[in-house]
């Protein structure tokens, strides 16, 4: 939904964030399935004003290049859209199931410093560590079979 014109304004606006943004991810964001998506949700939605559908398409981008958090979405829409409240959240809903889950993956990473500094275009990963995995030492109390336990 985002024309030329307007990924020129947004790349005008926030040219640190296109720097930042991996390629693949910007792909994404612009492709034409992306856009087939949102008008989809917004007609479902009986959202088929063309114009409103321009505004709620800039705003799934903003959240989509990190610009705005995907918390505030519903109420950007409720605001600057001028959607009601569950018209908004419906879209919001819908939007993180079906576009914004799909490049959780490959968002960008802010890079740490020091050894364990990860890569901007590495896929997200869970922040926290597995505990170490320990051997158990065998009392002597466990020489006796236990039906109940399981073998490691």
């Amino acid at each position: 939904m985002t024309n030329n014109i307007e990924l020129q304004k947004l790349k005008d606006k926030y040219p640190k964030v296109f720097k930042q943004v991996p390629s693949n991810l910007l792909e994404f964001i612009f492709a034409k399935e992306t856009s087939s998506k949102i008008a989809e949700i917004c007609l479902k939605n009986k959202v088929e004003d063309e114009e409103k559908i321009k505004k709620i398409s800039y705003f799934i981008t903003l959240t989509l290049l990190k610009q705005t958090p995907e918390e505030s979405l519903t109420e950007n829409l409720e605001k600057e859209v001028k959607l009601s409240h569950e018209t908004a959240r419906n879209i919001s809903i819908e939007v993180k199931t079906n576009i914004f889950s799909q490049i959780q993956e490959s968002r960008p990473i802010k890079t740490g410093k020091g050894k364990n500094s990860v890569k901007k275009d590495q896929p997200t990963q869970s922040t926290n560590p597995s505990p170490p995995t320990t051997e158990k030492k065998e009392s002597k109390k466990s020489s006796i079979d236990d039906t109940y336990r399981e073998s490691i």
